[in-house]
């Protein structure tokens, strides 16, 4: 189906439920498959739903950002000084409501690159100077497993972040501290999509934009991507 007749399937249901559908929901009423719908014209439902002018409950649910849950996992090994096991992970979930869920925090493992930003996260902050020290221990204990023969040792990030309906692409250091500063600059809510580990920042950023060049919103770092650009940016782990 069409971006449009999408569009127009979720005004029809939102219309019959009082103004409001779940993606389940959606799924179920209309049998359209759930691929064609995130990943082809949305990265999020709750994109769907605003361009089909629906309400979205974004802002009172929160998806917890990675800087957040980063700051958390930091003042934690900080504490206990030691690196946490989905045990600990979990007694402090028990301890502190607000602490990151085993589930957030496993979704920011998968990327397979959890120490490593969160030793950059911890750099120059002498408050959670063994944070970073313990961070920095698991990347050369888990080095010889995770990264491929051959493999030069990261650099730096090329980060996608995302502002409005704008995204940003640059390369820092620190993905969590760059996304902190920027933030501060754009009028819009910024969020961190993604990371690329790499041993040429400079490069890579580069390849990028000039990727996304017929995107490129004037001469700055901003562009106006699709899904399937933003697919494509996430799907690269090390480059």
């Amino acid at each position: 189906m069409s971006r449009d007749e999408i569009l127009s399937e979720i005004r029809r249901v939102a219309h019959e439920r009082g103004g409001r559908v779940g993606l389940a929901a959606f799924l179920k009423a209309t049998g359209i498959p759930e691929k064609q719908i995130l990943g082809m014209h949305w990265v999020t439902w709750n994109e769907a739903l605003t361009d089909a002018g629906i309400a979205t409950t974004s802002f009172r649910r929160p998806r917890t950002d990675e800087t957040s849950v980063l700051e958390a996992v930091a003042q934690l090994v900080q504490r206990r000084k030691k690196w946490p096991t989905d045990n600990a992970f979990s007694l402090e979930r028990r301890r502190d409501s607000s602490f990151p869920s085993l589930k957030v925090i496993r979704r920011l493992r998968q990327s397979g690159a959890l120490a490593s930003r969160l030793q950059a996260h911890c750099a120059e902050r002498p408050d959670l100077a063994d944070a970073a020290r313990i961070a920095a221990e698991q990347i050369t204990l888990r080095s010889g497993e995770a990264a491929p023969l051959g493999r030069a040792p990261v650099q730096g990030y090329v980060y996608m972040m995302r502002s409005g309906r704008r995204y940003k692409i640059g390369h820092t250091t620190s993905p969590s501290r760059r996304h902190r500063e920027v933030r501060l600059d754009l009028p819009d809510p910024t969020s961190l999509v993604h990371s690329i580990e790499t041993d040429d920042p400079h490069g890579i950023e580069t390849y990028w934009h000039r990727r996304f060049e017929s995107k490129r919103i004037r001469d700055t770092e901003f562009f106006t991507l699709d899904a399937g650009d933003i697919a494509a940016f996430k799907r690269r782990k090390y480059q």
